[in-house]
Formats: structure tokens, sequence, C-alpha cells
């Protein structure tokens, strides 16, 4: 059980809080005593998000491509503690079926999902910016692990991420930063409600792939804070699968 205690005067940044995955994990991150600084695009909902709790919870409404913009908004954050860890839950996703492929679509989504979580890395990587024994959280994705027909930059830009992600354990170990990674399947969020007309046969398709049903972002908060709390010490590098049994 991860307790309040475990998040109490700690500092985390998150990415994609306007809603969904991001959302809850700042959330509940700031119920149990953290200082979060929320990363998004929509300013009136990440505004509806910090009225939330106000004295926990900062915002910052921007486009996450803009490194220059993320450099000063991470120093910024770091100038009166140092982090904890932080959690990229920023992602897209469009259908990219191969005789329709638009490498400029592709080069959107890659560059969102993974060299957007790779900056942040980056950035937080530094001893001036984070803790040592900070903790690290990517969300990937079971479409990086198992393909669906029309998804291949969603799929490579997870895939790549959890590539990374073992990469990157190993080059911060020394600095004791635990890198991690999750892959959720289908989780009830407004992205899943905006992919529904890629299936031909209606999201109920993808539903019945999920034996255990599919998943909310309580599920994936969850094991976020597993991972950001010292229960997890022993772990980095690692991929964790979520999915309601859909990779099975």
């Amino acid at each position: 059980m991860i307790t309040t205690d475990e998040f109490e005067s700690k500092r985390f940044i998150i990415t994609g809080a306007s809603s969904g995955i991001g959302r809850k994990i700042a959330i509940d991150l700031a119920a149990k005593g953290s200082s979060v600084l929320a990363l998004g695009r929509n300013q009136d909902k990440l505004q509806s998000l910090k009225i939330l709790y106000p004295e926990k919870i900062e915002i910052e409404a921007f486009d996450i491509l803009d490194f220059s913009q993320l450099k000063l908004v991470v120093e910024k954050f770091s100038e009166k503690a140092k982090l904890d860890g932080c959690v990229h839950a920023a992602g897209i996703n469009k259908f990219t079926p191969l005789r329709a492929l638009n490498w400029n679509v592709f080069e959107k989504i890659m560059k969102t999902n993974l060299y957007s979580g790779i900056e942040l890395i980056r950035l937080c990587a530094s001893n001036k910016i984070s803790n040592s024994g900070s903790s690290i959280v990517m969300i990937s994705s079971v479409a990086g692990i198992k393909g669906e027909m029309g998804f291949t930059a969603y799929a490579s830009s997870k895939g790549a991420l959890i590539s990374a992600v073992k990469c990157l354990a190993l080059e911060l170990s020394n600095s004791k930063i635990r890198v991690n990674s999750i892959s959720p399947g289908v989780v009830e969020t407004e992205l899943t409600k905006s992919m529904e007309s890629f299936y031909p046969d209606g999201i109920e398709s993808v539903v019945k792939k999920h034996p255990g049903g599919i998943g909310n972002v309580d599920d994936i908060s969850n094991l976020v804070q597993f991972l950001l709390s010292n229960k997890s010490r022993w772990i980095t590098g690692s991929n964790y699968i979520i999915d309601g049994g859909y990779t099975i």
C-alpha cells in the first residue's frame, strides 16, 4: 500500500496533465502531499486541475515540443527544491495505414510520444535538477509490443520509448535515478474515445480482446505511484504491462 507519507513534500513534473492518465496522476500525487508541475496544451483544463489543489499544483500550458520552453519551466520549478521524479504521459495517436501514410503525421507522433519524453529525462537527469533516488516513469503502450493494423506510427513511437528506457536506466544508474515504463492496454480516456472511428468493427472489437475488460486511469495511476515511491527502489529499466490480459 502506498501511503501519504511516501509522497509528502516531494516534487514531481507530469506531462500530458490536461486530461486522461496524466491528469489523474497529478491529482493523486497532490492529494498525497506532493508538489506537482502539471504540463499540457490546454490552459482551461490545466486551470480546472489547479483549482482542485491550488497550493500543490502549478501549471504551464504550452506545446511539449517546444524544448526551449520545457527547459525553462523545468529549471524554474526546481529552483525552490530539487525534483523527486517525473512522468511523461503526453501522447498523441492517429490512424496511419501504410497506403495513406503521411510522414508529417508520423513525425509529429514520434516527436510528441518519444522525443519529448527523452528530452524530459535529459533535463531531469541533471543533479542540479533532481535528487539522488529520483524516479522517472514513461507512459508507453501495449501497442509498442503487440501490433494493431493501421497504427504503425503510434506503435513505433511507443516501442522505441520502451527500448530507450532500458538504455537511459543504465546511463542514469550512477546518479541513482531510476527509469521505468508502463504499457497500458485500452484505458477509458478522451484519447480512447477519439479513436473509436479508427476501428472498422467499432471500439467493442478491441474491448473484447481484453479478458479483464478495459482499464481506467486509476489502474495506471496506482502503478505509477508504486514506481515513483521508495517501495520500488530496486526496480529500473523495466516495462510494466497493465492491460487486462490483452497481450496474452
